[in-house]
């Protein structure tokens, strides 16, 4: 154990950079729950700075705008249109004020984990953990399947091994577990590069396509019926949520008062370009509305321009694959150190790598979750993990409408303007969004997603009564 070392919360305190006039509770328990861990400790290093931030968060979220295929595929290019410039307002936005209020009022690594347990206690704190946990083995295991479809597309072929396709995935995995304990630093650094490279060919695409699309094209609907609402709803909402997770590197944000929320609005204008550009210059060139599937983006690009932009952008397909990967680690990972944190997990989770302050081994056991969890096929969880999200991100959204009331005297660099009401109408609406997302899915989800939900409480009481054991 010489590589690693434990962090207390007073250390984290110390070198917040942020003026230290937060919740009492909060600060209480963790320092209690880590007093004892007191080693001479490597703390998180705040090293992050806004692009870093940003980049991290547009992976995270928009991706570069691959994966928004099917939106226009379900039900044409005016719904698709529309459902962009509209549900953003009503999903993205009371997530991304949410996390830019509360990352600022808890400067801590461990984001909504922090947030729930200091509104509601210990046992949904848990279960926000377990499912963000769950949702992000799913996530990261459909690493393989999208390889593949953008590899098919650059070979020119539909037949791609599966088993070639999930060994690269293990390996990419192997390589962003490397960056990860490496540090945020590196991360968000590679998850700029990252962001340029997947950016520029989707924009090259808009800029060439644009001045020859048809106004007309863009208010073609396939019809109430032929439309297929469940997949278009499904995927708007999926494609404009996760701001909420950036929450859980905060303790790793220079000048957090200010990098959280410039860096949040920034991913936010990123990813509304990134989605509407280019379908408002692809459309016209193919209205058979049934090929708009996943990894069309390259194959608009030949058409549009050639063969050569449609071999960048299915390489930008598999960076954006890969960079979804990189921060998802990055993010679950803190998340589960946040639990560490709450005394939620063994505490030897907590470790810090000596030289990069990381929490190595919740890194690992991310990854090792991942790599397990991508030799499986995983499309039929897809439901269970937005349901799950939904619940998690109902939690949050229940736990900032509280703290507004029981912390509102708190001071924090960040406040949501316009006093409670617009706390009330922005967590109504990511409600509403939340139901929606749950009733989008079928029985058998439901059935799975309850035995997840029942999983996570009897291990919140196995881990309970360890402790009391223990």
């Amino acid at each position: 154990m010489e590589d690693v070392q434990l962090a207390t919360f007073s250390d984290l305190n110390s070198n917040s950079g942020e003026p230290q006039k937060e919740s009492d509770g909060i600060e209480s328990l963790l320092s209690q729950q880590t007093e004892e861990w007191t080693l001479e400790g490597s703390v998180p290093k705040r090293s992050v700075g806004i692009w870093q931030l940003a980049s991290l968060i547009f992976l995270l979220t928009a991706g570069g705008g691959y994966g928004l295929e099917p939106l226009v595929g379900a039900a044409g290019p005016l719904p698709a249109i529309l459902g962009i410039l509209i549900v953003p307002w009503f999903w993205s936005v009371p997530q991304a004020l949410m996390t830019a209020e509360l990352s600022t009022l808890f400067p801590k690594d461990g984001g909504f984990v922090l947030w729930v347990y200091e509104a509601f206690g210990s046992f949904l704190s848990f279960q926000v953990g377990w499912f963000t946990f769950v949702d992000s083995l799913v996530d990261n295991a459909l690493l393989p399947r999208l390889l593949s479809d953008y590899i098919s597309v650059m070979m020119g072929t539909n037949v791609v091994f599966r088993w070639w396709t999930t060994l690269v995935g293990i390996v990419v995995l192997f390589i962003c577990s490397a960056l990860n304990v490496m540090g945020l630093h590196l991360v968000g650094w590679v998850s700029v590069l990252f962001t340029i490279f997947i950016s520029f060919p989707i924009l090259l695409l808009s800029l060439i396509g644009l001045p020859k699309a048809l106004p007309s094209v863009w208010l073609s609907f396939r019809g109430w019926k032929q439309s297929r609402w469940r997949l278009f709803f499904a995927s708007l909402l999926w494609n404009f949520c996760g701001y909420d997770s950036i929450g859980t590197c905060a303790g790793e944000v220079r000048d957090v008062s200010t990098t959280y929320p410039k860096a949040i609005l920034l991913s936010c204008v990123m990813g509304m370009i990134s989605f509407l550009l280019p379908i408002l210059s692809t459309v016209s060139y193919n209205q058979n509305w049934e090929l708009w599937t996943d990894a069309y983006w390259p194959r608009a690009s030949k058409v549009v321009v050639g063969r050569w932009l449609s071999y960048w952008v299915a390489l930008g397909g598999i960076l954006s694959c890969v960079g979804m990967l990189n921060s998802l680690l990055a993010t679950s990972s803190r998340a589960l150190y946040g639990m560490v944190l709450c005394g939620l997990l063994p505490k030897r989770l907590g470790y810090l790598h000596s030289s990069y302050a990381t929490p190595i081994f919740c890194i690992l056991l991310v990854s090792l979750g991942t790599a397990v969890c991508s030799i499986f096929r995983f499309e039929s969880l897809l439901q269970v993990d937005s349901v799950l999200y939904s619940f998690k991100l109902a939690l949050e959204l229940g736990a900032f409408l509280r703290l507004r009331y029981s912390h509102g005297h708190l001071w924090r660099p960040f406040r949501v303007a316009g006093g409670n009401g617009v706390v009330w109408c922005l967590v109504s609406s990511g409600l509403c969004c939340c139901c929606a997302m749950i009733l989008l899915s079928n029985w058998m989800t439901a059935l799975i997603s309850l035995v997840m939900i029942l999983l996570g409480a009897i291990l919140y009481f196995i881990q309970f009564l360890g402790q009391w054991l223990y």
